[in-house]
C-alpha cells in the first residue's frame, strides 16, 4: 500500500491524535452531506478543519457528498446537481490540501443498461476534468453494485489517470453478489483507494441497508489477512482507509500492525 489513513466519519477529533501517533494520514468526511453546499455551516467547518490540520503532515482526503446523487443518470438535472456537490468538494479538497476525493456513482442495480449508464457516466467526467489540474485523483467507490463491471467499465471508458477506483470491501461483502477476492482481482491495479471495514455479509431476513455494519476488521465474517495480501498482490500502489465505525478503529490499526503492514505504512518512512 501507498499509506494508511484514518475514516473521520465526520468527528475528526475522534481520530486526529490516533493518525498523529502512529503517522497515519487522514480522510476527511464532514462534508459528505449535499445540504452543506454553498453555506454558511460549510465555510465554518473549512475553517475548524483548516485550523487543527495546520501542520499535519499526513496525507488527506475527502470524501464528497453523496446522497441522491448519480453521475450516470438519464435525468439532467440530477447529472447537474452531482456535477455541482462534486466541483464543491473539489473546491474544499484544494482548500485542505488532498490528494484524493472519494465520490459514489450513485448507480441503482437493475434499473439502468450498463452500456446506456457508461456512456452518460463518460460524458459527465469528460466535462468534470475539462478545467481540473491533476492535482487530485478522484476516487469511485462501490455501495451498491452487484458485481465490479460497471466500475471497470467506466474506468476504462474515461481513461484519465485521475480517476480510479475506491474499493468498499465492507460494501461488495455485503451488498454484491461477488466475492471480495474476485472484485480485488477482476478491478486490479484500477484500485487507487480502499475502504476496509468488516460485516456478515447478505444476512437472510435482514434489510439489504443492515448488512453494512462497519464493524472493526476482526468482527466479521471477511478474512481480512487473505483480503490484504490479495490487496497488496493486485493494487500495491493503493491508499488503504480504515472506515470502521469509531469505537472499533483504534483495534483496527492494532490488527493492521499485528499482521505487518503499518510498518509498510510509506508515511512512516518519510
Amino acid at each position: 500500500m501507498r499509506e494508511i489513513r484514518l475514516c473521520d466519519d465526520a468527528s475528526l477529533d475522534k481520530v486526529y491524535g490516533l493518525c498523529l501517533n502512529n503517522s497515519l494520514g487522514l480522510e476527511i468526511q464532514g462534508f459528505y452531506n449535499p445540504n452543506l453546499i454553498d453555506t454558511e455551516e460549510s465555510e465554518k467547518l473549512l475553517a475548524g478543519y483548516k485550523e487543527t490540520l495546520v501542520n499535519f503532515q499526513g496525507g488527506k482526503s475527502l470524501h464528497a457528498p453523496f446522497w441522491d446523487l448519480n453521475l450516470g443518470s438519464k435525468n439532467p438535472d440530477v447529472r447537474k446537481a452531482t456535477m455541482k456537490a462534486f466541483n464543491y468538494a473539489y473546491k474544499v479538497a484544494k482548500e485542505l490540501g488532498c490528494t484524493e476525493i472519494v465520490v459514489h456513482n450513485g448507480f441503482i442495480p437493475n434499473t439502468s443498461f450498463y452500456e446506456g449508464w457508461v456512456r452518460n457516466a463518460t460524458a459527465f467526467w469528460q466535462e468534470f476534468f475539462s478545467d481540473k489540474d491533476g492535482s487530485i485523483t478522484m476516487m469511485i467507490e462501490n455501495q451498491c453494485e452487484e458485481d465490479s463491471e460497471v466500475l471497470k467499465m467506466e474506468i476504462d471508458s474515461v481513461n484519465d489517470p485521475r480517476l480510479k477506483v475506491c474499493l468498499d470491501i465492507g460494501h461488495a461483502h455485503a451488498n454484491s453478489n461477488m466475492p471480495v477476492e474476485e472484485w480485488i482481482i477482476t478491478l486490479g491495479s484500477r484500485i487507487g483507494y480502499l475502504h476496509l471495514h468488516n460485516n456478515h455479509g447478505k444476512v437472510v431476513g435482514r434489510p439489504s441497508y443492515k448488512n453494512d455494519e462497519h464493524l472493526g476488521l476482526d468482527m466479521g465474517t471477511m478474512d481480512i489477512a487473505k483480503i490484504f495480501a490479495l490487496l497488496e498482490e493486485h493494487c500495491p500502489d493503493a491508499v488503504w482507509n480504515v472506515e470502521c465505525k469509531l469505537d472499533y478503529i483504534e483495534k483496527a490499526v492494532d490488527i493492521i500492525s499485528e499482521l505487518g503492514y503499518l510498518n509498510r505504512n510509506k508515511h512512516n518512512k518519510l
